[in-house]
């Protein structure tokens, strides 16, 4: 990294605009909380695991991270390839993404910022090793030291080691000790720890699925399940669309509605970036609750009679600066082309399957034997994602009808004259009164005409 060379003070000519590191660590952890610092940590891991085995869906089987979080410190240990060396002296501990750099394909790791500012984030003191095909090496910084030079922005890489290396040896180990109390404080909660290790089940889902295992303290991550239901005239959605939005390669967006289990905290849309999920279980103008598409088709704003709503956007590319995430990944960019041409296919794929649920939820007052909608969701298998097929949109088809349709027939009367009534007709009960009084009725007046 090229060294900043201070305003001669002698030059009247020249008014000093260089940064301060004291200044420039305080701005790039401001704005950033404890829990996403780590999952920008974890996501430099997947990008390792993605170098080591291109492709957005390649098989993570034997890969591992593991999360050690604590007041007495932090680490992160994986086996997903190491930093190579030249990343290291060249982009990985630079401010930014640097011209000339070549991104990892399908990567998490956009903006150049992430690992830097975590590392500040916890502690004044940290330590990065990592082993590689070719070498090994270590950086390891005091940052109140460091930051008190501002003429001199490198880290030195110690312990270099050029040679081959062990296969079962690959990886990166990051070590924060002397944390910041407050940071400390927090890592000894056993409510951070559950909030923190529900956020990384929910973000790192999909590299889980595909086989990486992450760890937190000793205890395994279970990743979440995607699921729909097909079946019993039941069908969802699954569109698959690809966008040339000025990247070297398309932008491949893949989108499933349907139903599933009724939970009002778990309905909505999920929406994944190169494989991180950025929004969980939305319910807002977002993902286009309450929005109208440039089509004319609408969605009502999110209600709990939607509590089955499911839905799964998936946003892959290889070049990922054309994905709509924000620079901490925690939501999306909407004023990207790439989201505007997400929110109308959202809005769109959706609006069939609120139209079923709005028929589910018109089952209320019906008896049993009429719920067809209920009956059929009821027995419907949950399938996973990958098993269904392309299909325009969500549809359902209901079963052949069995008799007429059934109407319903509600009144009361005084109890005694019903009683007197339910004894001349010898019925058991105040239903089998009503039907045999309508039978009467029907015998009497319509069919003898």
């Amino acid at each position: 990294m090229a060294q900043l060379i201070p305003t001669d003070e002698n030059d009247l000519t020249k008014a000093d605009a260089s940064p301060t590191k004291a200044f420039f660590v305080e701005i790039i952890t401001k704005d950033i909380q404890l829990d996403e610092a780590i999952q920008d940590l974890v996501d430099n891991c997947i990008d390792g695991a993605k170098r080591l085995r291109p492709g957005p869906d390649a098989d993570y089987s034997g890969l591992w991270i593991e999360l050690t979080v604590g007041a007495g410190g932090f680490k992160i240990h994986d086996n997903c390839g190491g930093i190579p060396l030249d990343i290291a002296r060249k982009y990985a501990f630079k401010f930014g993404r640097a011209k000339g750099f070549q991104r990892t394909s399908h990567s998490v790791g956009q903006f150049g910022v992430g690992m830097k500012r975590a590392l500040f984030k916890m502690g004044d003191h940290f330590n990065v090793a990592s082993v590689e095909p070719q070498h090994s090496f270590r950086i390891e910084v005091d940052v109140p030291t460091w930051a008190g030079d501002d003429r001199n922005w490198d880290f030195d890489i110690k312990d270099l080691v050029s040679a081959a290396q062990p296969v079962d040896q690959l990886g990166t180990k990051i070590d924060i000790g002397m944390l910041d109390p407050a940071v400390a404080e927090t890592f000894s909660q056993a409510a951070f720890l559950t909030k923190l290790r529900h956020d990384i089940r929910v973000v790192q889902q999909h590299p889980m699925r595909l086989g990486l295992r992450i760890t937190l303290n000793g205890q395994a991550i279970i990743p979440t399940e995607w699921q729909l239901k097909e079946g019993e005239g039941i069908a969802p959605a699954f569109q698959r669309f690809e966008d040339q939005l000025g990247g070297t390669s398309p932008l491949v967006t893949r989108l499933y509605a349907g139903v599933g289990e009724s939970s009002r905290p778990h309905a909505g849309w999920y929406v994944f970036c190169n494989g991180r999920c950025i929004l969980e279980a939305d319910q807002e103008s977002t993902t286009g609750w309450s929005e109208v598409s440039e089509q004319g088709v609408a969605v009502p704003k999110y209600h709990g009679q939607f509590a089955r709503f499911r839905g799964y956007a998936f946003l892959d590319a290889d070049d990922s600066s054309i994905l709509p995430w924000n620079t901490t990944k925690t939501g999306l960019d909407l004023e990207s082309d790439a989201y505007r041409r997400l929110r109308g296919r959202l809005i769109e794929i959706t609006r069939p399957v609120i139209d079923f649920l709005n028929s589910l939820d018109a089952e209320t007052e019906m008896e049993e034997a009429d719920k067809v909608l209920s009956q059929a969701i009821m027995r419907a298998p949950a399938i996973a994602l990958e098993r269904l097929r392309e299909r325009p949109t969500f549809v359902y088809t209901p079963p052949a009808k069995r008799g007429p349709p059934l109407a319903r027939i509600s009144f009361k009367k005084p109890q005694a004259e019903a009683d007197k009534l339910k004894e001349a007709l010898s019925a058991r009960n105040n239903q089998q009164l009503g039907e045999m009084s309508f039978d009467y009725a029907y015998t009497n007046l319509v069919e003898e005409d």
